[in-house]
């Protein structure tokens, strides 16, 4: 499930924490083991005073040795799981934080490498050489900073409480829908009666949207394969108009057959995203 994304304004900074305290009734399990809620007792530090998170994720990351051979947790006692678990939570935050406020960030610099780079080829050269993330994380980056808002002093403000509302993961899958209605019913449907809803029910009910609206349903195989034979014909008849074009007649024809094959191959293109899109979403939901 994913969590929320923080609130704090500086992602690098040290927030306070106050230790958790046992609730009444937090007693042992069922099972005779300590609760989640015993086990953490003693909340999870992953930045110090002075240097930040990055600081005291360095600082954990040296002060790790585990003993030789052990490294699996104790199951019968899972105080130290639990630690664990808590401490990979809270760092999952804090990445999630400092994504949303890079997101601004990038699609600036890509909507300006854009305006001044000609040429796709180009533009991927240009971000390759100075900006040392792979093209998939920057899709994302910039995909969310356009959806929410985030460049739009009029929309910032709402597009950062959906982000926080539904967390990075989620957030990311629901940006592909525009309209922020519509991304709040898809919500509202995934998470049920819960406060948050898990990221293959959103998925699911992405699925459903799409289904609802008529929305990138994929054609039928049968109808893609159709469509890729229509536009194997059309390329043929060009093929043949091509061989005279010495009059002008010609020439029309062989413009009007290009014309036609445009709209074909557009057809067969919006045909394929469709499918595409909609096997990620099945194989995502599939695997989660």
């Amino acid at each position: 499930m994913a969590r929320r994304i923080l609130s704090a304004d500086a992602v690098l900074t040290p927030a306070a924490q106050s230790p958790l305290r046992n609730e009444p009734g937090a007693g042992p399990s069922s099972t005779g083991r300590p609760s989640v809620k015993n086990a953490l007792q003693t909340s999870v530090r992953t930045e110090n005073p002075s240097g930040g998170l990055v600081s005291g994720l360095e600082s954990r990351w040296h002060l790790f040795r585990p003993s030789a051979g052990k490294v699996l947790f104790d199951w019968e006692d899972r105080r130290e799981l639990f630690t664990e678990i808590e401490f990979v939570n809270q760092v999952r935050e804090r990445m999630d934080e400092a994504a949303v406020k890079i997101a601004p960030s990038m699609l600036r610099i890509v909507l300006t490498v854009k305006a001044n780079v000609e040429g796709a080829k180009a533009q991927r050269a240009f971000l390759a050489e100075h900006v040392d993330w792979d093209f998939r994380r920057i899709s994302e980056l910039c995909i969310a900073a356009e959806s929410y808002g985030l460049l739009d002093a009029q929309r910032r403000t709402r597009g950062e409480q959906e982000l926080r509302r539904y967390g990075w993961s989620n957030a990311l899958k629901l940006a592909y829908v525009p309209d922020p209605l519509e991304r709040e019913e898809i919500w509202d449907r995934a998470r049920g009666s819960s406060e948050k809803a898990s990221y293959r029910a959103v998925l699911e009910e992405i699925k459903r949207f799409r289904e609802r609206k008529l929305v990138s349903l994929p054609s039928p195989l049968e109808e893609v394969g159709a469509q890729i034979a229509s536009a194997r014909g059309h390329f043929d008849s060009l093929g043949t108009l091509s061989a005279d074009l010495s009059t002008p007649d010609n020439c029309r024809l062989a413009l009007k057959e290009l014309a036609r094959t445009q709209r074909e191959l557009s057809v067969l293109r919006r045909a394929l995203k469709e499918r595409m899109d909609a096997a990620e979403t099945e194989a995502l939901a599939a695997t989660v």
